[in-house]
């Protein structure tokens, strides 16, 4: 039996909370065994994806919830609001990188010890990050699911964090410099911010029911089935994934209701055809309106 969006969303996360969780324990226990505050610090940062990886199954769980009275356009904003939460976990992570490198810069931390076994351990995990990065990526545009590629993003900022990580520990080796570290992890928060922003940008304009498309993009799609001075108003809300669209058509009064529905049908074909991603299309007739 072929499986839904919803189950193989579901499942996706599923997959890539194992490899998260496996990732953190053993970059913390490989922090703790070699002394490397680096290493633990990043080890809990990719505990911070297996936290992402359940917030996205709880809301799944809500938005896959049919229409109600309460909800009559479904649930899919709790898929929004995870997502939203994805992007203040990540400004939470900076804050707290902001204040280890602080304390990294007027502490005095002993050299860890390091052995051709930590870099190994370091690129595998780097290998398993940037697998699920690709996976999540993928899987999302495949399955339309925001909320898969906000954490694909999430998890693209622990291949920064980790790399900053394995680069620090060989400018150690070679050189006893520790201020390399404290620049490169300056450039990590950097990046997590710059991550941060994009999905809460991104999360915001659905929220605030910004329009995926123009008037003037729906309106040039539509105008060769209907006289452009018959469209009164065209809207749209949510993302081109995830589009609401409304139009509002001013007809002659002697119009039949089989004539409307061809009128209506029509359009529906043609945006269908022209955008994908498209939930639902509302069309309004209004009988000899004013000009």
């Amino acid at each position: 039996m072929a499986q839904t969006n919803q189950q193989q969303v579901r499942k996706v996360f599923i997959i890539t909370l194992i490899l998260n969780l496996a990732v953190s324990f053993g970059k913390i226990l490989l922090g703790m065994v070699t002394g490397a505050l680096a290493i633990t610090a990043d080890g809990f940062h990719s505990l911070t994806d297996g936290i992402s990886n359940v917030v996205g199954l709880v809301a799944m769980t809500f938005s896959s919830q049919p229409p109600d009275d309460d909800h009559p356009y479904g649930h899919g904003r709790f898929e929004n609001l995870a997502t939203l939460f994805i992007g203040a976990m990540l400004l939470f992570l900076a804050w707290n990188m902001v204040g280890d490198l602080a304390g990294r810069i007027t502490g005095d931390h002993a050299l860890p010890e390091l052995d051709t076994l930590t870099f190994v351990i370091l690129i595998g995990t780097l290998a398993i990050n940037i697998f699920i990065t690709i996976y999540q990526t993928r899987a999302g545009k495949r399955l339309k699911s925001d909320l898969l590629i906000a954490d694909a993003l999430h998890t693209r900022s622990d291949v920064y964090v980790t790399l900053s990580v394995i680069f620090s520990m060989v400018a150690i080796l070679a050189t006893g410099w520790g201020w390399i570290d404290t620049v490169t992890a300056l450039i990590v928060v950097g990046l997590i911010l710059r991550t941060a922003w994009e999905i809460l940008h991104q999360t915001g304009r659905v929220l605030v029911d910004t329009a995926p498309y123009t008037p003037d993009q729906l309106t040039a799609i539509i105008q060769d089935i209907i006289p452009l001075q018959d469209i009164l108003r065209v809207r749209s809300r949510g993302t081109p994934e995830d589009a609401y669209i409304d139009v509002d058509l001013c007809v002659p009064p002697v119009m039949t209701v089989a004539q409307t529905a061809t009128i209506a049908e029509a359009i529906r074909a043609k945006l269908h055809d022209a955008l994908t991603g498209i939930q639902e299309i509302e069309i309004h007739f209004t009988p000899d309106c004013a000009r």
